[in-house]
């Protein structure tokens, strides 16, 4: 049934008139020529018909798009000394390691005849996983983006690298006072460079390798402040990143989703940007299968919708200022009084009480985590993982995380100082934009164009960089050879895959000359390279027993990005 009908594209079908039949029956219609459809004649007529336009409109398009292509023919030349690594047309893949001051993760870096065209997650090697947010995977556009800076610049005028050398070298030995403000550092040798740095300026260096220096200072800023957890860590167990230094913050330790039965979250996004997303993501992801040996619960407790709360079992909207309430009721629910209100709204209460019954089943598998940068709110998780014994299986003191070492309180200070006209003779703004990211950044923008010498190393002309005397460029990370110590046992090198398309260079080989460390080489510059290979050499060969020479060891640690990462179990 509805087998024998008939349908018809239009009613020239349907009558079956001339034109259709000949249409029908002609394959390959009569191609009209060029000559023709431009002759004068067919297009002076005055009395062309609607189908007549639109068949010339049609072909006027067509005619151009030929007549685009009759260019005379470029021959592509092959390569007279083929680089050993370079097949055209086959892409080349390495390992490297990102990190921008906020993200972190092992990466491929796919490259086609000398350039980078895509990024993603290393699953061979790494604690990430193959993990990889936005952020790192688009990062490959701003290698190629024109409002990149193509030269250093002095008062916003192009100069050469010597030029800026020179001035930034006699700015920093002339003044009184010199400070360092860079986002959070993980790269072992910046570390090493920017202790040289002080060194040159008159640091003393003591028996424990501390670099100190009354003329110099190295704030690490994060417009993403994690300040009050470490202060809480340090406050709940006396645990500190370095007990050599007297103003050792507190430390943030690191999480296993992966051990956690059940999970409870009061406004951390830690799938998307709360701490080390993209190690927690492949962590919870492996406990998110219905199928597997057993399936964690996660509860969230957030004022907006996040990736994290979007992925929950149960969720539960509360305001901010309800973050403290919630982690009181848990508490209170394990006999523990948390000296401040736990009223919740009913929504939210229902799902306190939920996750109060899977926090009493799972007991030590379980993790509670905050994004609260309120130190007395972080106490209060502190308290609560204790009591439940998470840092015996979830939460790793001993292999504690490097990131987000951010000193809001020297911040502050020397914010107002510049502000205030009282700022350091000369500073060097590094991986940071204050004048962007402060509450206060107009009028921080003023203050540093009082000061004698300012240095910035980034690559745009930013709102802190345009208002710096030198500038210096940062190559972009897929241009630069670096290392990382985002934990306290692993480490990780990252690998240039171009040459530098521009005449910039690393921040690291810049403080190397600052610091009389180095000499510059253009693009060819070793600087940078045989800084970190040596420290290499020095610190990190002799800590492995797989590798009997460091050529080879190194060359491995190139190919894999990084060590063989054995985490030290956590601590009762």
């Amino acid at each position: 049934m509805g087998m024998g009908r008939k349908y018809w594209k239009g009613i020239d079908e349907l009558k079956e008139t001339p034109q259709f039949m000949e249409s029908r029956d002609q394959e390959f219609p009569a191609q009209t020529s060029v000559e023709e459809f431009l002759s004068d004649e067919s297009l002076q007529e005055s009395s062309t018909g609607r189908r007549d336009f639109l068949k010339f409109l049609g072909f006027s398009v067509a005619a151009a798009t030929v007549a685009a292509c009759e260019k005379p023919v470029t021959k592509a030349i092959p390569y007279v000394n083929k680089p050993e690594n370079v097949t055209p047309g086959m892409p080349t893949w390495y390992a490297s390691t990102y990190y921008d001051g906020n993200s972190y993760a092992s990466i491929l870096v796919k490259t086609r005849e000398g350039r980078p065209i895509f990024i993603k997650g290393n699953k061979e090697h790494g604690f990430t996983s193959g993990a990889a947010n936005a952020q790192i995977i688009a990062s490959v556009l701003g290698l190629y983006d024109s409002e990149r800076l193509q030269s250093p610049t002095i008062n916003g005028e192009a100069k050469k690298h010597s030029d800026v050398d020179k001035g930034v070298k006699s700015g920093l030995a002339a003044a009184k006072k010199v400070v360092l403000v860079s986002n959070t550092i993980i790269s072992p040798s910046m570390h090493a460079a920017i202790q040289d740095l002080s060194m040159s300026l008159g640091g003393v260096r003591g028996e424990n390798g501390v670099v100190t220096n009354d003329k110099f200072e190295h704030i690490q800023y994060d417009a993403a402040s994690y300040a009050g957890m470490r202060e809480a860590n340090m406050k709940s167990f006396g645990l500190v990143v370095d007990p050599r230094h007297a103003e050792s913050k507190g430390i943030l330790p690191n999480y296993d989703f992966s051990k956690a039965k059940t999970i409870i979250s009061v406004g951390a996004d830690f799938l998307n940007s709360w701490l080390l997303p993209t190690q927690f993501a492949p962590q919870y992801g492996s406990r998110r299968n219905p199928d597997g040996e057993w399936m964690s619960k996660h509860f969230q407790f957030e004022s907006m919708m996040s990736i994290t709360g979007s992925n929950a079992d149960y969720r539960g909207m509360i305001k901010p200022s309800e973050q403290s309430a919630v982690l009181a009721y848990l508490l209170k629910a394990f006999g523990v009084d948390a000296e401040v209100s736990a009223k919740l709204n009913a929504p939210a209460l229902e799902v306190a009480k939920k996750a109060v019954k899977a926090l009493k089943e799972s007991k030590s598998e379980s993790v509670v985590v905050c994004d609260s940068n309120n130190t007395s709110i972080q106490i209060l998780v502190n308290k609560l993982n204790a009591k439940l014994g998470a840092y015996t299986t979830t939460i790793n003191v001993n292999d504690p995380l490097n990131l987000f070492m951010s000193d809001d309180k020297a911040m502050s200070k020397f914010a107002g100082d510049v502000v205030n006209g009282k700022g350091p003779d000369a500073v060097i703004l590094y991986g940071v934009n204050p004048a962007y990211t402060l509450p206060n950044g107009d009028k921080f923008a003023k203050g540093l164009k009082k000061i004698k010498t300012s240095v910035s190393l980034a690559m745009y002309a930013d709102e802190t960089a345009s208002n710096c005397k030198y500038v210096s460029p940062d190559l972009h990370a897929l241009e630069a050879w670096s290392d990382y110590n985002p934990t306290m046992s692993h480490y990780a090198l990252a690998q240039p895959t171009i040459r530098p398309l521009h005449g910039t260079a690393s921040a690291l080989e810049s403080i190397l000359v600052w610091a009389g460390k180095g000499k510059r080489g253009g693009k060819d510059s070793k600087v940078a390279y045989d800084y970190i290979k040596n420290n290499w050499e020095v610190y990190g060969f002799p800590e492995q027993t797989k590798y009997v020479d460091f050529h080879t060891y190194w060359n491995m640690m190139i190919h894999n990005s990084c060590d063989d990462y054995a985490p030290k179990a956590a601590s009762a």
